[in-house]
């Protein structure tokens, strides 16, 4: 897909973790790569915590908002964690 779509959103979560990675130009494309990880590495949470939906519906949100920035030609961030249960969001740049 990284050569046929002008921008990409993977969104990823356990429980009350949340991730939004975006790419969008040649720095967030660069970056995207470098936070992949065999099935092996992943981290394996309880079933309930797995399916924490409001979790999920917050990183939908998240993912929507990434990509209508875009549309509007705002600056979008890369890479966005928030931990809910610290109240907590990181964004690092690519």
């Amino acid at each position: 897909m990284k050569d046929k779509v002008d921008f990409f959103v993977d969104g990823r979560m356990s429980a009350e973790i949340l991730r939004v990675l975006s790419a969008f130009d040649r720095p967030s494309r660069l970056h995207y790569p470098t936070t992949l990880f065999s099935a092996d590495e992943a981290y394996a949470g309880s079933c309930t915590a797995k399916s924490t939906i409001y979790s999920a519906n917050i990183a939908a949100g998240l993912m929507l908002a990434q990509f209508a920035k875009w549309l509007r030609g705002l600056p979008v961030e890369p890479d966005v964690q928030v931990n809910l249960l610290a109240c907590e969001l990181s964004v690092a740049e690519a």
